[in-house]
């Protein structure tokens, strides 16, 4: 009898644990919905206190530029350490493992045409990494949606649903300072 009413305890505290966890989240298959969807915007992707420094091309007479543009070691270095401080582009490490929804333009990584592609980059704005220098690597996002997504168009801006990873990606065309692990991509609208 003591055995049934142990073996009975047991199977209770089991069922009751299984139900806390099943209704938290931890065995839904739906896990990622579960989570808040923040909507974010570009500027939610930089650092509140930071500032991005001038542009030190635009305060330098001519003759400090020749000068730093003359080809010495000196001014390579200096052009280097200039290069630097103006790329500097922080991540907000709080928005790392966030299920986000973010507007943005989709860049391929392949320029053959495809309008299937499960890795790319999303920008702020149309063109973006490709006629142009890519913009600060807070203001870009590697997108993997591990199967191919279809796209109607790369010319109109779509929203990615995904979780987003603080992490820094390379790739042919620019500097990620996040990553997506992408859930879905819509059509953008207001």
């Amino acid at each position: 009898m003591k055995l049934l009413k142990i073996a009975l305890l047991t199977t209770t505290m089991c069922l009751a644990a299984y139900s806390a966890v099943a209704y938290s989240g931890w065995f839904s298959s739906d896990e990622k919905e579960d989570l808040e969807l923040v909507e974010l915007s570009w500027e939610d992707l930089i650092p509140a206190d930071f500032v991005q420094p001038e542009n030190p091309f635009n305060t330098m007479s001519q003759d400090e530029i020749d000068k730093l543009l003359d080809g010495s070691e000196e001014s390579n270095a200096r052009l280097a350490e200039l290069q630097a401080e103006f790329e500097y582009a922080p991540i907000v490490e709080s928005l790392d493992g966030k299920r986000v929804k973010i507007p943005a333009y989709v860049t391929p990584l392949d320029f053959d045409g495809q309008m299937k592609m499960s890795e790319f980059l999303l920008v702020p704005y149309m063109g973006a990494c490709i006629h142009t220098p890519p913009p600060p690597a807070n203001q870009v996002v590697f997108a993997d949606s591990g199967d191919p997504i279809e796209l109607s168009s790369p010319y109109d801006p779509i929203w990615a649903v995904g979780t987003l990873r603080a992490v820094t990606v390379n790739s042919d065309l620019a500097e990620a300072g996040y990553k997506l692990e992408v859930e879905e991509v819509m059509p953008y609208s207001r």
